[in-house]
């Protein structure tokens, strides 16, 4: 190769690299993948998490602890399930980063690391005692879903035979989130209570797993009326891989996961969509010891009728690289795919947890 043209080409990268990734036409990945609510195992090997980095994604908010496991006892399993993800990402710092502030996204960015932001599925562990949020936060818990599937001292989930709303301890603990920056997720409640909490919030609030209503008649499933009432108050959607919250199709369904995306951007714009798998990375085997493992860990939450929970395409750590290429094969513009992806996610992160 002639001189000139080397530094000619040079030239053409350093520019192509100092460019914002959505600057650049078609992108062969996103310039950030966040998982607004997703899985990390501590029995996962440094080799899934490669292959989950090479899906481009760098942050993913996880949940600990077991939301089925309320009051005191949620507390002291919470800060358990700390402990031992402390120990994990302690084994492998070349692959995480436990985050705690949006710089700990760009960090991750930077060292090509995964970013881990913590989450309670329940505000149960917190009961009335101020302290344990308190300290829960000193150990890096930045995100609390206010109820689980059914009634708990916040307000009614999505499966309580009432739909009676937040309760003033509810009320109470949204503006005490609010101040601690904390960012309130509201998957699992019912449609009053979120109503009432996107609107009782000072900040932007989340539902981070979650799919329509109006396109599939799930309990677990969002209306339009709340979708459009958490945009117009700044928040975001993340549409979930739950297989059983879209279709009752078990083979050839990705199409269904497109049309959610499409429908809750329809509804509440480009700008407040976002992935939640609310999924183990893992590739999962279609087997019986699978079903009875899944048994074992939610009970009568698991109905083995509706196995797979998953859909195939989206089975296996490189998920991320299949959205975004389907995203962009449905017309959506780079940078549009780009907020989807994981850059709405930054922008409400910035917004609460700073």
């Amino acid at each position: 190769m002639h001189r000139r043209t080397f530094l000619k080409k040079s030239a053409v990268a350093a520019t192509a690299l100092a460019m914002p990734l959505h600057a650049i036409a078609q992108p062969a990945r996103p310039a950030l993948v966040f998982d607004a609510m997703g899985e990390i195992r501590t029995l996962y090997t440094p080799e899934l998490i490669r292959e989950i980095l090479a899906s481009g994604t760098r942050a993913i908010t996880i949940t600990l602890s077991d939301p089925k496991v309320i009051g005191h006892a949620g507390y002291e399993l919470t800060l358990e399930e700390i402990r031992t993800y402390e120990a994990y990402f302690g084994q492998h710092p070349d692959l995480f980063i436990k985050a705690t502030r949006l710089a700990d996204i760009d960090r991750a960015r930077r060292e090509n690391k995964l970013a881990v932001f913590y989450l309670i599925q329940n505000a149960s562990p917190i009961d009335q005692d101020w302290t344990r949020m308190d300290h829960l936060y000193d150990q890096g818990l930045r995100s609390i879903q206010l109820t689980y599937n059914h009634r708990n001292l916040v307000g009614d989930g999505c499966k309580e035979r009432t739909d009676a709303g937040l309760s003033i301890f509810g009320l109470e603990l949204i503006d005490r989130m609010n101040a601690r920056n904390m960012l309130i997720d509201l998957s699992h409640a019912g449609m009053t209570t979120m109503k009432e909490a996107i609107t009782a919030s000072k900040k932007p609030v989340i539902i981070s797993h979650t799919c329509c209503k109006a396109l599939y008649d799930n309990v677990r499933n969002t209306t339009d009326e709340n979708l459009k009432l958490l945009a117009d108050r700044g928040g975001v959607v993340g549409i979930c891989q739950i297989r059983v919250f879209m279709t009752t199709e078990k083979k050839n369904n990705l199409e269904v996961y497109f049309q959610h995306i499409d429908h809750a951007v329809k509804v509440a714009g480009t700008e407040h969509v976002a992935i939640g798998s609310d999924r183990d990375h893992r590739v999962i085997p279609d087997t019986e010891e699978e079903i009875k493992q899944l048994l074992k860990e939610e009970g009568a939450n698991f109905i083995p009728d509706e196995w797979p929970l998953y859909l195939e395409k989206l089975n296996g750590p490189r998920r991320m690289e299949v959205i975004w290429d389907g995203l962009l094969k449905r017309g959506y513009k780079p940078s549009d795919a780009e907020k989807i992806m994981g850059t709405n996610l930054y922008r409400i992160y910035r917004e609460t947890i700073g």
